[in-house]
């Protein structure tokens, strides 16, 4: 009956452990989203096509040597 209970509050402390490791990382990548997001509004403020194609480029390459 211990090593039942015992069981139990270690597979809740693993599920928490889960949860929590789980947010965490949606709010990292909600993060990195919105950095991103905000980098691709700047290309387009500006004045030329080719500028904001160039930009995007460049963006799109930082982002793909991210981690």
């Amino acid at each position: 009956m211990a090593a039942l209970v015992g069981l139990l509050i270690a597979l809740a402390m693993a599920m928490k452990w889960l949860v929590e490791f789980q947010v965490e990382a949606a709010e990292e990548r909600r993060s990195l989203e919105a950095i991103a997001r905000a980098a691709q509004m700047r290309c387009f403020e500006l004045a030329s096509h080719r500028a904001a194609e160039a930009c995007r480029a460049a963006v799109a390459a930082k982002r793909g040597s991210a981690p």
